[in-house]
């Protein structure tokens, strides 16, 4: 089996390497974007099979409108969003018609996120489809 493919897009550079240390130690592919726009290059580039996403990058809410991005043009890849004030966001954005897979307060613990990131792909890689793109 290939190794998933995991896209970390985060605009701190602390945060993407250790989440790429810690999910490449599990045999996870691991590519890093530090913007939005960057992240929506690489997913096109690298058809990742799970994306993890910040909140707040170059505006408060580029993590939203990425994340509905992602919704839109790769609605099968399931999208991890990280943020500072993950029990706060609904109270301070509109997260109803939000589509991903999990909202949850970084700093994530590197057990949490392997566990996070292996529910997330199980069920894509029991079915054994890829991304559908």
């Amino acid at each position: 089996m290939d190794k998933a493919r995991i896209l970390v897009i985060d605009d701190d550079v602390d945060l993407q390497e250790s989440c790429r240390l810690v999910l490449e130690a599990q045999g996870y592919a691991v590519a890093t974007a530090s913007s939005g726009a960057e992240g929506r290059r690489l997913m096109e580039a690298e058809q990742a099979d799970l994306v993890i996403l910040d909140v707040m990058m170059e505006e408060a809410d580029t993590g939203f409108q990425i994340a509905r991005w992602f919704a839109e043009k790769y609605p099968g890849v399931p999208v991890l969003m990280l943020s500072s004030i993950a029990d706060a966001a609904d109270d301070v954005f509109d997260t109803s018609t939000l589509k991903v897979a999990d909202l949850v307060n970084k700093p994530l613990e590197p057990q949490r996120l392997i566990d996070k990131v292996g529910s997330l792909l199980r069920p894509r890689r029991q079915s054994g489809s890829g991304c559908g793109c």
